[in-house]
């Protein structure tokens, strides 16, 4: 799935597919959305902050998606600020797999723009016992491990177009966030306009946060120098079971 040929950007932050190519309309994510996990309280509307295409695949793949219980989804972060806020997605975890300890993993490919991937462990008691933040560019992948919650966050001066795979059929869980209003760390423009973390006072404990790039991450999976998460998962969708 490739942006600029497969699909476009339009001015209003929405897509263009081509008509090989099949996508629903996409739920949109508005500010009245994100009221409960926002760096501070500001009044709530219908701003839309991003909009979500699930199951968006070329119409001849069709069955190779549903045999594997596995959708591909694309997601469009706009650019800007709530308050001194980077707009960013409300967040969520992943149930657990069935008779497993471990949740549902997820993977993601930054099409265009920017990103960075907060990844949130929490112990039983929805307190973080670890929060990384993952840089990634265009062409980058971050794989979400088991039993990490995660936020994404648009820090760039343009959309944010990124792809997921995902197990198809589970729903994921919002609760956790909210009742901390956030993620651990919010992600702010500062003073001098570069890009802060700050420390979210909701959490009893303090964990440090980690920086890290997309580049020096390990991957589950092997691809192709130059293939997208679309392409590999066509190639070989055995090597993707680590999804379910």
């Amino acid at each position: 799935m490739i942006f600029g040929q497969d699909f476009e950007l339009l001015s209003n932050g929405e897509l263009s597919f081509s008509e090989d190519i099949y996508a629903p309309q996409p739920a949109v994510r508005q500010l009245k959305d994100a009221g409960d996990v926002l760096y501070r309280s500001v009044p709530l509307n219908d701003r839309p902050l991003y909009y979500m295409y699930r199951g968006v695949h070329h119409r001849e793949d069709r069955q190779l998606f549903l045999d594997n219980n596995i959708r591909y989804d694309i997601t469009i972060i706009l650019s800007g600020l709530i308050d001194r806020e980077y707009i960013k997605t409300i967040g969520h975890f992943h149930p657990l797999k069935p008779q497993s300890s471990e949740t549902f993993p997820e993977y993601y490919e930054v099409l265009n723009g920017e990103a960075l991937y907060l990844l949130q462990k929490n112990n039983r008691a929805g307190e973080v016992e670890e929060i990384m933040t993952v840089e990634a560019k265009k062409g980058d992948k971050v794989y979400i491990p088991s039993n990490y919650g995660h936020i994404t966050v648009n820090p760039g001066e343009e959309p944010l177009v990124m792809a997921n795979l995902i197990e198809s059929n589970f729903s994921s869980l919002y609760q956790s966030f909210a009742d901390k209003r956030g993620a651990a760390y919010y992600c702010i423009r500062g003073d001098n306009g570069k890009r802060e973390f700050v420390k979210n006072e909701n959490y009893r404990n303090s964990v440090g946060l980690k920086l890290l790039a997309a580049p020096s991450l390990e991957q589950p999976i092997t691809m192709q120098p130059g293939e997208g998460l679309y392409d590999a998962f066509i190639r070989n969708p055995e090597a993707f079971e680590i999804l379910k």
